[in-house]
């Protein structure tokens, strides 16, 4: 088993520790990180980070650094085959607002990647087709410390070795606000 270690400390923001420590077995994995649940009614999305496309470590070249606004909905890609979509690498903070500018800020001690997408991950796995897609009650969201490149060698080339996720031990603070709050 995965060992998943958080420490919290509440102040003007919830700041959360985190260190996950991965067994011998386990290598290569899509993505080390924590999810939880957002309200669909946040559905503005607002980040300072790589943008304005989704970026995968491998695919991050044609991205530049700034601060970038879209919504939950526009994160969606309509792959063939339903997979992940809109993470967004080497990201500073981001936030989930409604249509009052009320919701929540990310942000991180270190660069991270995040996604926030109305299709959860186990609706993406057991799809095999758009049809099979419907739309989240709720807003999915990742902050991740890795995400694996893209590829696996099914149809192509597989993901280059330093683009997966290969370390034992991960480790990285993030915090949870409210807007206008510091």
């Amino acid at each position: 088993d995965a060992v998943h270690r958080t420490r919290i400390t509440i102040g003007d923001e919830i700041e959360f520790h985190e260190k996950i420590e991965l067994p011998e077995g386990w290598h290569d994995l899509p993505r080390v990180g924590v999810r939880f649940e957002a309200p669909a009614e946040l559905d503005r999305l607002e980040w300072f980070g790589l943008g304005p496309e989704e970026t995968y470590p491998d695919r991050r070249s044609g991205a530049t650094i700034g601060r970038w606004a879209s919504t939950v909905d526009a994160q969606y890609h309509p792959f063939s085959l339903p997979q992940d979509h809109g993470s967004h690498e080497d990201t500073r903070w981001f936030s989930l607002a409604d249509a009052r500018r009320r919701g929540l800020v990310i942000g991180g001690s270190t660069r991270f990647a995040f996604s926030a997408r109305r299709h959860h991950d186990i609706d993406l796995t057991a799809a095999t087709t758009l049809a099979d897609l419907g739309g989240g009650e709720t807003t999915e969201v990742h902050i991740d410390a890795a995400v694996r490149g893209l590829g696996t060698g099914a149809c192509g080339p597989d993901t280059l070795p330093p683009y997966r996720t290969s370390r034992r031990s991960y480790e990285w603070t993030w915090t949870l606000g409210a807007p206008g709050v510091s």
